[in-house]
């Protein structure tokens, strides 16, 4: 099993009934927003339901610790800080993330926590059409080099 890193890339515009209760289940309505979600097969049949409209991959510890950083938020206006971490029992970001990725804690499942993380557009762009599916030489669906459009999106 493991994790999965999920960004909408698309929003929900025009989209059918359930692929937005899909998009919202995921946590992932809004475009450049991204979520951590379990690989089980009741996810990937969401994600395959959505797979026009998102981009997914594995998440490593390293990822999660600079997402939970740069982006992670406690409310709308403020961001997590070291402060927080250590009044919910956590070290620091690498703790958090590390814990996460060894029992498969969700986003939601961490008490005071925003389960999804609002991201920015790429710096420098796309570099690849965002029509096709990453085996067609685009960037939707189950997509390997998702860390580094991510790390840009930071």
């Amino acid at each position: 099993m493991g994790l999965l890193l999920v960004v909408n890339v698309h929003g929900m515009i025009n989209s059918p009934a359930p692929v937005r209760k899909a998009l919202e289940e995921l946590k992932v309505g809004r475009r450049f927003s991204a979520s951590v979600v379990p690989d089980d097969p009741a996810t990937l049949g969401a994600l395959r339901l959505c797979k026009d409209r998102l981009v997914w991959a594995p998440l490593d510890a390293e990822l999660l610790a600079a997402l939970l950083e740069k982006r992670g938020m406690v409310s709308s206006t403020k961001a997590l800080d070291k402060p927080f971490l250590k009044g919910i029992g956590y070290g620091g970001y690498q703790e958090l993330a590390a814990r996460m990725v060894k029992e498969e804690l969700r986003l939601s499942e961490v008490e005071g926590l925003r389960p999804f993380f609002r991201l920015a557009p790429p710096k420098g762009g796309f570099r690849l059409s965002m029509r096709r599916a990453s085996s067609e030489g685009g960037i939707l669906g189950m997509n390997p080099r998702l860390g580094e459009l991510v790390k840009r999106m930071m």
